[in-house]
């Protein structure tokens, strides 16, 4: 007796293409594109992150300096521990006070008038290759306040 498995007609013999290394050129085309907007998306995250950090200090700078408070070394300090570590300029807060009308000859500050608050740093950059950094990572922002009190020993301008 004859099995029915034999009776199978021959397979014919088929070539195929290969597309195995379509994909991964194909990736390696695309992927260029995408870890670029990748790490653009994270670099410039970290500058306006810099931005928003610098920013608050200021503020927190200018309201301390109002009040009258701090020194102009404890002022930098201050302001240096709320820019979170970002900085590796030396000098980053500068103080200067105004009278309420808006001229500079009110150092030292007067009740009324108003101290502005400086604060420059280095924003961080992690050096990606293709993505261009804004302004070299230079943050600067800047915050008013009025002056509330006046302590004659800190109420000069730091520059």
């Amino acid at each position: 007796m004859i099995s029915p498995r034999s009776h199978r007609p021959a397979k014919r013999c088929r070539r195929r293409s290969s597309d195995d290394g379509a994909s991964a050129v194909e990736f390696a085309l695309v992927s260029v594109l995408l870890f670029t907007i990748l790490f653009g998306l994270i670099q410039y995250g970290l500058y306006f992150w810099s931005l928003q950090s610098g920013s608050s200090a200021a503020r927190e700078g200018a309201r301390r300096a109002a009040v009258g408070d701090l020194g102009c070394t404890d002022l930098e300090a201050y302001v240096k521990a709320r820019v979170q570590g970002e900085t590796d300029a030396g000098d980053i807060a500068t103080r200067t006070y105004h009278q309420a009308d808006g001229t500079t000859a009110a150092s030292p500050a007067v009740v009324g008038g108003v101290v502005t608050v400086t604060v420059t740093f280095n924003s961080i950059d992690l050096g990606f290759p293709f993505v261009p950094f804004i302004d070299d990572g230079l943050v600067s922002e800047e915050a008013f306040s009025r002056v509330e009190n006046v302590d004659p020993a800190m109420s000069v301008d730091c520059s």
